[in-house]
């Protein structure tokens, strides 16, 4: 727990921009969540609005909840979303929350002396930092392309600190009968992050690449679908690779597995009519698993 305090505490102490927009990596879909993060080319659901801004014009009139325990529930995670596409266009609003709770500050009985067990930390006020994002989408198709963009509001409250910010997204999108590409540049004008003691950072670039090959199966009812996406950080040297795969039996059942950063994750899925209900289990190397469960219903 100290060390995710850390994490989020330090970037604004030391007025750095690096890793300022990670409060957005956690993902929004526990589908998507179930296959490595992936979604830039396959989310089809309300979550694309996170994904891939371009996506929701290939969706249905729809909506969709999250809730996600991450790490052991040190970090709770809700996402709602609505779309609605017509025709060649579509439009889209979400809201994301993060919390992180029982954040305890501590201090020593004797602050002339270095911490022993004679002199131990003590819990003299507990907090909660909590972060919102607001998603507001369009998006238009052209054939098989799409075009969409974001525009996003942020606001964090860290409790000593508060800040307000903003950026946009742009995505686009290529549906083919058997393969979907898709590219994402998050945050594609820097995004300035302005903090209450007067302090700004801004939010760098993320470029991220999606391929996405879909196998039908008639004789067995079943779909396979793979994605591989590539995620660039301009605030960070290299680049890092994301892998899903998807089985679905007579689009009702589904089955799912990915890997990313070193972390396999692994979910299932159900749809009935109009209703969907997923769930995903990420595994992490340091922290502890995340549990997230997301449903949904066309309208």
């Amino acid at each position: 727990m100290q060390h995710f305090i850390k994490l989020l505490l330090v970037p604004i102490l030391l007025g750095a921009t690096k890793y300022a927009g990670e409060f957005q990596e956690l993902g929004v879909s526990a589908r998507a969540c179930a296959m490595g993060g992936v979604g830039v080319a396959l989310c089809e659901d309300p979550a694309t609005i996170y994904f891939n801004p371009a996506g929701t014009v290939f969706t249905t009139r729809s909506i969709m909840l999250l809730h996600a325990e991450n790490f052991g529930g040190i970090v709770k995670n809700e996402f709602g979303s609505v779309v609605l596409p017509k025709g060649n266009l579509a439009a889209g609003i979400g809201v994301q929350y993060l919390s992180a709770g029982e954040i305890k500050f501590t201090t020593l009985a004797d602050t002339t002396l270095p911490p022993s067990n004679d002199n131990p930390p003590i819990a003299y006020d507990t907090v909660t930092a909590n972060d919102v994002v607001l998603y507001l989408n369009g998006a238009r198709s052209s054939g098989p392309f799409s075009y969409g963009v974001n525009v996003k509001v942020y606001y964090r409250n860290l409790s000593v600190i508060t800040g307000l910010g903003g950026g946009l997204d742009l995505g686009i999108r290529l549906n083919l009968k058997y393969l979907r590409l898709g590219a994402l540049v998050r945050d594609f004008v820097l995004s300035p992050m302005v903090w209450s003691n007067r302090t700004k950072e801004t939010i760098s670039s993320e470029i991220v690449f999606g391929l996405a090959p879909q196998l039908p199966f008639d004789e067995l009812f079943s779909t396979v679908a793979l994605e591989t996406d590539i995620v660039k950080s301009m605030d960070i040297s290299g680049f890092s690779v994301k892998f899903g795969l998807e089985y679905s039996y007579k689009n009702t059942f589904f089955g799912r597995l990915g890997w990313a950063e070193r972390n396999y994750t692994l979910g299932v899925g159900l749809k009935i009519k109009k209703f969907s209900f997923d769930y995903a289990f990420v595994t992490h190397s340091v922290l502890h698993n995340s549990n997230k469960f997301s449903a949904g219903l066309e309208f």
